[in-house]
Order: structure tokens, then sequence, then C-alpha cells
């Protein structure tokens, strides 16, 4: 009998790229690891998978992470999860960095999330240099369902910003 991908022990180096069409359905187990899997969705309208990257083991896929540029030429952070096998080992760090090079390559000078889960929040903080800026009601049921709110949190974009949160 096989080993499942989310019991499998981390085989290093993981390998980063941008998702492809043919990720959809992977991108998607993912996801369910964080109760991000609900898309089509009132919080998560569609998936627009030419602005993901995903980490890969041994060609399965073992995280996500999404974003966007809003109307007001600011970033924004879409859905990120890691299979629970692959946490703490880089993946979610890594696949931030990258989402976030690609929004400052776009011209973004800050980038917005929302979260909902306390140890999440406070990594966004440590690693990354957020601040707390507001909550959001949630829509539909998405992330912790015992969480009715997201925490809205700000980080700027500049390279030297960027240079501080990698460092600490």
């Amino acid at each position: 009998m096989g080993t499942r991908a989310s019991e499998a022990q981390p085989r290093l180096p993981i390998t980063y790229r941008r998702a492809a069409n043919g990720d959809r359905d992977a991108m998607l187990r993912v996801l369910r690891y964080a109760n991000f899997h609900h898309v089509p969705s009132p919080e998560m309208p569609e998936l627009d998978i030419a602005r993901f990257f995903v980490a890969e083991d041994g060609g399965t896929l073992v995280g996500v992470a999404g974003y966007k540029v809003t109307e007001d030429g600011r970033g924004k952070t879409t859905l990120m999860a890691v299979e629970p096998a692959y946490r703490g080992a880089g993946v979610g760090q890594r696949l931030q960095e990258l989402r976030m090079d690609a929004m400052r390559a776009l011209g973004c000078t800050s980038v917005v999330t929302n979260a909902d889960r306390p140890a999440t929040i406070e990594w966004y903080k440590r690693k990354f240099g957020y601040r707390e800026v507001g909550t959001l009601a949630k829509l539909h049921e998405f992330g912790d369902p015992d969480v009715d709110h997201w925490t809205t949190l700000e980080a700027p974009l500049s390279a030297s910003a960027a240079g501080r949160a990698k460092s600490a």
C-alpha cells in the first residue's frame, strides 16, 4: 500500500513554480486542508490559476498561494494552504515571498491579507511586517469555521521592507 502525499515526510528540495491549468484539482485538494476549497463561493468567486504559485515535492503539489491586484493598485493575497506534513518547513514562507515579489513587480507598493487563525496572523506580522488594519465579516464558511470574521492585515511591498521582513 502506497503512502499518501499528506502522510509522506517532506523531501527537500521542494520546487516552486507558477500554477498551470492542469493543477486545478491538486490545488483544490491542498486548499481543502485550510477549508479554502469552496470555489466558487461568496468568499472566493473564482480560482485565477494564472495568479498562483505552487510548491511541489517530487511532482506532488504540497502548497499553493494566490494573489491579485485590486482596482486601486494594491496587492491582495488570495488563498494559501500547505499540506500539514509540510508545515514548518518554510513552504508557506517561500510561497508568500514569491507572491509578494510578483505583486511588487506589477507595481504594487502594499499588500492586504485577510486571515482568521491567530497563529497565521502572528506569522504574517512576524515574518513579513504586516500590521492589523481592521476586520471583515465572513460571507460564507471559509477558513476556520469557528471564526466569523477576517482580520485584515497590510504590509509594505518596498524592496527595503521585504529585506527587513526576510531577516526577521
